[in-house]
């Protein structure tokens, strides 16, 4: 240790300081001049004995600023990746469970239709509606057999019923689920009833003349009858 006094009395170690740390800290510079040369002693960021203008260098720098940590030598490729993987956790997407998606085909092609209702009467003036085998829900709903869109007064889903039973061949209306009445040739409907060509229906503002395809004298069921016995036939 080189234990020097100050003019202000104060001992200090002259290996570590080149002032009074003391006299600094009540008020002092905080910096020194000092030789180039011998701040070069300090090495790093101070020293360059090529050097030997004098240099101002903080009071403490009694040795040169600790270097920064040299650089972790490249690892090769595999090592690299591996900590890359490491470091960064990616979480597992969840997969998506497979699901079989049946597809339906009828093997007897479309349902064939077994009669029209007609609009004589209102938004849709002048078209026509498919009747298919057992029941034809009517509603304005798209999902509805029957749709009546254009009609505001008519309930979006199962305003009426029409059914065609193909053992009896007879055409069957009744009431849905809605509570607004609909009318057979302007008789409220409270109870099914049997429906003959030309008769009216009327649900909401719209007016439907009914006419069968199928009935007393003509069934598809007849024809799938005799094309299943052609076909055997030939195979004989």
């Amino acid at each position: 240790m080189n234990l020097k006094r100050c003019d202000n009395g104060h001992f200090y170690d002259g290996d570590k300081f080149q002032s009074c740390p003391h006299c600094v800290s009540a008020g002092g510079d905080a910096n020194v001049t000092m030789p180039y040369a011998d701040a070069g002693q300090m090495g790093g960021a101070y020293g360059n004995t090529e050097m030997t203008e004098p240099v101002t260098v903080p009071m403490y720098a009694h040795s040169a600023p600790p270097a920064p940590a040299p650089a972790p030598a490249p690892a090769d490729a595999l090592s690299l990746k591996d900590a890359i993987s490491q470091a960064i956790t990616v979480p597992a997407q969840p997969q998506e469970e497979e699901k079989t998606v049946g597809i339906y085909q009828s093997k007897t092609g479309p349902d064939p239709v077994a009669g029209w209702l007609v609009c004589i009467e209102g938004e849709d003036f002048g078209g026509s509606f498919t009747i298919k085998s057992g029941k034809n829900f009517i509603g304005r709903s798209s999902a509805m057999d029957i749709v009546l869109h254009g009609d505001n007064s008519i309930s979006r889903e199962k305003h009426a019923i029409l059914l065609y039973e193909p053992r009896r061949r007879e055409f069957i209306v009744q009431s849905g689920e809605s509570r607004e009445l609909f009318y057979l040739n302007d008789e409220v409907v409270l109870n099914p009833l049997r429906l003959t060509q030309g008769d009216i229906l009327t649900i909401g503002s719209t007016r439907l003349m009914f006419f069968p395809c199928c009935g007393e004298h003509f069934s598809w069921e007849d024809y799938k009858k005799k094309e299943d016995g052609t076909e055997k036939g030939e195979k004989k």
